[in-house]
């Protein structure tokens, strides 16, 4: 048997085992609608403590579809890499008598309060509870995509505009620098045993644990350190 004769062959052994004649028994196929419910467990199941705001829709499957019925119940996963997005796929299949298996696109969306901007708010902005109110919207993605309490904008500026009446989402705020450029700074060395001390200046401003360079004032020597708080900075040697 030559190669194209063995692919046609192969084809249409998979069709024959997916796509019945429709004179099958209904008690004999799977109901989609119970492929469509183990897609949309499965989502739930990785969602862990967001399951509760999920609003799922699993897409209708091909009407032609006659998948033979399980003695067991189904298996349902996250294809690809596991992570939940928007749009996720589910592998659903049977493991025993006439195995098979089929994938589920399921639609992820959230409903739950959020941060509504009452105001445009420009990039590097530091948003105040004030620039927000709280309303219940359904939302596409995981709930942890969106900002839901006012006490996570301390000490958090924009990273991009957000525009009137959008909610706010957490990939938009970033930790603010605590030190600015030219800014006055202690830093503080370890030389063996001992401690020093010694003031410099900020050559750009800096978020806690973040690397800057620092400059001494009066030999005009740079060294790299790292910003410990809005006052202090640790020499890397």
């Amino acid at each position: 048997m030559n190669t194209r004769l063995l692919q046609r062959f192969t084809f249409a052994a998979l069709a024959l085992l997916l796509l019945k004649p429709a004179h099958v028994r209904a008690d004999e196929v799977t109901d989609p609608q119970v492929i469509r419910a183990a897609a949309e467990q499965a989502v739930m199941s990785a969602a862990g403590p967001g399951a509760a705001t999920l609003r799922l829709s699993a897409d209708a499957l091909d009407n032609r579809l006659r998948l033979a019925a399980c003695p067991v119940p189904l298996v349902a996963v996250l294809a690809g890499d596991g992570q939940l997005r928007e749009r996720a796929t589910v592998q659903v299949r049977c493991e025993a008598g006439v195995r098979w298996s089929i994938y589920v696109p399921v639609n992820v969306a959230s409903e739950l309060p959020v941060l509504v901007a009452q105001r445009a708010l420009s990039m590097g902005t530091s948003p105040a509870p004030a620039d927000f109110s709280l309303v219940s919207r359904r939302l596409p993605g995981l709930s942890s995509r969106y900002v839901s309490d006012p006490a996570q904008l301390a000490g958090q500026r924009l990273r991009r505009p957000v525009a009137l009446g959008e909610a706010l989402p957490a990939e938009a705020l970033a930790v603010a620098p605590v030190v600015r450029r030219g800014q006055q700074l202690t830093l503080l060395a370890h030389v063996g045993a001992m401690e020093v001390r010694a003031t410099v200046i900020a050559m750009s401003d800096g978020r806690p644990d973040e690397r800057i360079r620092v400059q001494n004032p009066g030999s005009q020597k740079v060294v790299e350190a790292v910003v410990r708080s809005s006052t202090l900075a640790e020499a890397l040697l």
